[in-house]
């Protein structure tokens, strides 16, 4: 029994460490910066420009991960934790805002970078026949983001922001042992001597030209999450015409976040009841309801409610885009396509908070809710269209 609980518990550590360390570096990235003396404006600039680099460089890295002789994808991914830990550590003895700003801004892009290879080396475990049930980790890690939101919070209050880093550096520590203790039967301990060779009898063409419909999907991605961000990265400025305060939008993100976990603890048994292409396409409608839901809402009431859509939405995305893509693409390639749809996922949070902010200044949360909608609107049909019976979309060109 203890042996096949093993892969689930080592992985759930390495989704709890890992969300929490996300959580200390992107929650609280304004809390952190502006006791540095960073205003508003420069805090914004470093976390968007580490957004857009992250988004560049996750196929750059995970392409680099699909290719390596010499290193595992466990040994691979524990050497950028390992430059996580660095960077956080060193901001607790390196002064001065230029090098704040490029060590916290080394952290945003390297938590995003790390993401995708996480999720293949879930994916690997699985695919070696190893009994781990990767959305009971899944949904660990959201809880974890939970509890350290509210840790660091409270950490922060009795401590002074120097915890922060503190917090991050073991939480670090904690995610690069999970990483190198994630080792179990028939994983490799580096590439296969035959996918070398296989890697080199193929070529180097881009990701997107070895396999069908990469960049519409990757654009349906972005609209779903441009959709969906919007929702949370303005709540605040949505709930306030609805009679909200500050109280009220904790309860409702509160809601949000418990309705993911069934689907999280679940999903493993739904993927045996219907495919990754269904439940994306299920996805797709829960973000499109989410964001119709926001924009009809007529109280605070109604938009708590409509926070169940994330089950369908939200939840359901996030593991049922990992399983698609390992079902599809090819072994050698699979850290490659995990990190498409997490670099889709990115720009989604980028254009959310651009487009949204100007949105905000410059018309009314009307026009935002709006907009969230159509984008919601355009990616469930993406979804539909890619990913209807029959489609090629990510099977590999001949």
């Amino acid at each position: 029994m203890s042996k096949s609980l093993a892969p689930t518990i080592n992985y759930t550590l390495i989704q709890g460490s890992y969300w929490g360390c996300y959580c200390a570096i992107v929650t609280f990235s304004s809390v952190y910066l502006l006791a540095q003396g960073f205003t508003n404006a420069q805090i914004g600039t470093v976390i968007a420009l580490s957004s857009v680099l992250s988004a560049v460089l996750q196929p750059v890295f995970s392409g680099l991960a699909d290719r390596l002789k010499k290193l595992s994808l466990r040994q691979f991914a524990a050497l950028l934790v390992l430059v996580q830990l660095a960077a956080g550590a060193l901001l607790l003895v390196v002064p001065g805002m230029v090098p704040q700003a490029l060590l916290y801004g080394t952290l945003t892009v390297m938590i995003q970078v790390v993401l995708p290879l996480c999720s293949a080396l879930g994916m690997a475990c699985i695919n070696s026949g190893n009994p781990m049930n990767f959305g009971v980790a899944r949904g660990a890690g959201s809880i974890s983001y939970g509890v350290f939101s509210s840790l660091v919070g409270q950490l922060v209050l009795w401590f002074g922001e120097v915890s922060i880093p503190v917090a991050l550096t073991l939480l670090n520590l904690v995610l690069m042992v999970a990483i190198l203790a994630f080792k179990f039967k028939g994983m490799e301990d580096g590439p296969r001597e035959e996918v070398v060779q296989e890697k080199k009898a193929k070529g180097g063409k881009p990701f997107p030209l070895k396999y069908h419909g990469v960049i519409p999907l990757v654009l349906g991605v972005v609209l779903l999450l441009v959709s969906h961000n919007v929702l949370n990265t303005f709540a605040f400025q949505i709930v306030t015409p609805l009679g909200g305060d500050s109280a009220a939008m904790g309860n409702m993100l509160l809601v949000q976040s418990l309705v993911e976990l069934p689907v999280m603890f679940l999903f493993s048994w739904m993927i045996t009841k219907a495919g990754s292409r269904f439940w994306l396409c299920v996805s797709g409608v829960g973000f499109f309801l989410h964001a119709l839901g926001a924009f009809l809402a007529p109280n605070m009431f109604w938009m708590t409610v409509i926070q169940v859509f994330e089950m369908p939405g939200y939840a359901v995305f996030a593991l049922a885009s990992i399983y698609f893509v390992n079902e599809m693409v090819e072994e050698r390639e699979r850290v490659q396509g995990q990190a498409w749809i997490t670099m889709a996922m990115t720009l989604g949070n980028v254009l959310a908070s651009f487009v949204g902010g100007l949105l905000l200044d410059y018309t009314s949360v009307f026009v935002l809710l709006t907009f969230a909608s159509l984008a919601g609107a355009g990616g469930m049909l993406l979804f539909f269209l890619l990913l209807r019976k029959g489609s090629r979309t990510l099977t590999p060109v001949e």
